[in-house]
């Protein structure tokens, strides 16, 4: 499994790397030999009296952060719900104790800071299955909301349901009727990375905000449905649709 590690400078660039199984960072004093040849390196951070050298990454990414609330729990990747020690109760935790206490549900299920490997198809299905509105602040959850969200969502990830339920129930089913209450399914772009986000507002009604959120509009007519441009959902959606075409 991936290991993520970021490296945070003052002025809010980040460094963010992806380490594959064997892939490592390593730290030496100027002068040292390197223990794996240097023509191997994906990242060498040279600091005066130390010198950072990463090896084996599968992702190398700089970017700068302009959100000053994110630092308080900077470098801090959660529990990679696929393993098979996920610490669910931590990934609780971090979803409690999220500092951004009106941020939707919807972003923070998909926010690596509080769990890693949710998918945006996993989000949207366990969001109907719990019957929770996406634009629900987090800071509005209970304890027990929360923890039955994770579990859900680690059940989904470990029993791979794209493969044992190729039917969805709402992904992917804009226009459509809910197969809960019978409403019309809505699709939108949402959050800071604007994915797409399926949902019933007919029965996902648990925390719904009094008010619409001003950086979002709450659905998109069916003729202007927002297409996933995320290379796994786009092979998710593909296998989907083979298996379908295969039951008819």
């Amino acid at each position: 499994m991936d290991r993520a590690i970021e490296i945070v400078w003052d002025d809010s660039i980040v460094l963010a790397t992806r380490l594959s199984p064997l892939g490592a960072w390593h730290l030496y004093r100027p002068g040292e030999v390197f223990r794996r040849p240097v023509e191997r390196a994906d990242v060498v951070l040279d600091v005066g009296p130390w010198i950072a050298v990463c090896f084996g990454a599968s992702t190398v990414e700089a970017f700068k952060d302009f959100d000053p609330r994110r630092h308080p729990i900077l470098g801090s990747v959660g529990p990679d719900i696929a393993s098979d020690n996920a610490d669910l109760e931590e990934c609780v935790d971090r979803m409690m104790h999220y500092e951004e206490r009106d941020a939707t549900v919807a972003e923070v299920l998909v926010d690596q800071r509080v769990v890693v490997n949710v998918g945006n198809v996993y989000r949207c299905e366990a969001l109907w299955a719990c019957e929770i509105h996406p634009w629900a602040p987090i800071g509005d959850l209970k304890r027990a909301e929360c923890r039955e969200l994770v579990t859900l969502l680690r059940e989904m990830v470990v029993a791979g349901s794209a493969a044992q339920h190729p039917t969805l129930a709402v992904y992917g089913r804009q226009g459509k009727a809910c197969l809960r209450c019978a409403g019309l399914i809505k699709v939108t772009h949402h959050g800071e990375a604007s994915r797409v986000l399926y949902w019933c507002p007919d029965c996902q009604t648990a925390h719904q905000p009094l008010t619409r959120p001003n950086f979002t509009p709450m659905f998109i007519e069916r003729n202007d449905t927002p297409v996933d441009s995320h290379p796994a959902a786009q092979m998710y959606m593909d296998e989907i649709s083979q298996r379908r075409a295969g039951n008819f």
